[in-house]
C-alpha cells in the first residue's frame, strides 16, 4: 500500500497550481472539492446545525479529524468552526512554506455543500486561519436564506 506522503504530495501541488494559476480566484473554483465523497456518506438533518452535527459524527468516524465544533453569532449567520487534528494539516503547512495562503478546506466545503444541497440556504467560507502549533484550524463561514430575485 503507498504511504500518505503520496497523497498529501498530490494535494499539495494541486492546490498550489490552482493557486498560482487563479490566485485567490482558486477559492471560487474549489468550492466543491469533497462533494463526490460525502455524496457516498449519509448525511442526515432539516437544519444547518443537524446537517454540521452530522457531517461531524461521519468526519471523526472517517478519522478525518480528531474533533470539530461550531459556534454561530447571534444573528445567527456566521458560523465559526475550529477543527482540531485534520487530516489536511500537513499539506497547509506544505503550503505556507510556500507563500499559498491556506484556501481550501475540504471538510467545511463538504458540510456548506451539503446545507446548500439539502436546505437550501446560500454559503460561503469568509476566512481560514491555520494554526499548526496546536493543530488547529478556525473557519469562519456565512450561512443564510437567499431571496429569490423578482423580475417584472
Amino acid at each position: 500500500m503507498i504511504d500518505s506522503y503520496y497523497f498529501r504530495d498530490i494535494v499539495f501541488a494541486l492546490e498550489k497550481a490552482l493557486y498560482y494559476e487563479r490566485g485567490r480566484g482558486a477559492y471560487f473554483r474549489a468550492t466543491l472539492i469533497g462533494k463526490e465523497f460525502i455524496d457516498r456518506k449519509s448525511i442526515e438533518g432539516n437544519t444547518a446545525e443537524e446537517i454540521i452535527e452530522s457531517c461531524f459524527n461521519m468526519m471523526r468516524e472517517d478519522h478525518m479529524m480528531k474533533n470539530a465544533s461550531y459556534k454561530k453569532d447571534e444573528n445567527g449567520t456566521l458560523f465559526t468552526f475550529e477543527m482540531r487534528d485534520c487530516m489536511h494539516l500537513p499539506v497547509e503547512a506544505i503550503l505556507e512554506e510556500e507563500g499559498v495562503p491556506a484556501y481550501i478546506c475540504p471538510p467545511i466545503n463538504m458540510i456548506l455543500y451539503k446545507i446548500r444541497e439539502m436546505i437550501d440556504l446560500a454559503v460561503e467560507i469568509a476566512d481560514i486561519t491555520v494554526h499548526q502549533d496546536d493543530g488547529r484550524c478556525i473557519v469562519r463561514v456565512v450561512v443564510f436564506k437567499q431571496d429569490s430575485p423578482e423580475y417584472t
